[in-house]
């Protein structure tokens, strides 16, 4: 698994006791390999993540107990369909990693993203 490194990134940390963080992701021009993932760090193992491209008004959603790289994908349309192939978001110890997969969309060059995570 390759790691994208060519962003910036704005997080917000939660100091109580509730673990949340937020934060934004921009992409720059470059060309986003679909191979590869974004890994957030939160210091803690989300139990839920959402990952919204607020460019383009796409989102994706992973809850605790779902499969690796999957993830409930909304199009800018409001419609929702369970990505299975496609892959998607990975809970990790201390945070999560979202797929660059094309057909996904989520990420792509030139995009503004904001994320949200709770333990």
């Amino acid at each position: 698994m390759a790691e994208n490194i060519t962003y910036a990134l704005t997080q917000k940390k939660n100091q109580g006791q509730a673990q949340f963080q937020s934060g934004k992701v921009v992409f720059d021009a470059t060309a986003i390999t679909a191979a590869d993932y974004i890994e957030i760090d939160c210091g803690f193992k989300p139990s839920y993540v959402e990952f919204i491209n607020i460019t383009d008004r796409i989102s994706v959603e992973h809850y605790e107990g779902m499969t690796d790289d999957t993830c409930i994908k909304r199009a800018a349309a409001g419609t929702g369909t369970l990505e299975t192939t496609n892959k998607g978001i990975t809970l990790t110890e201390t945070g999560f990693r979202v797929s660059q997969n094309a057909t996904l969309a989520v990420i792509a060059a030139s995009k503004t993203c904001h994320y949200r995570a709770f333990a």
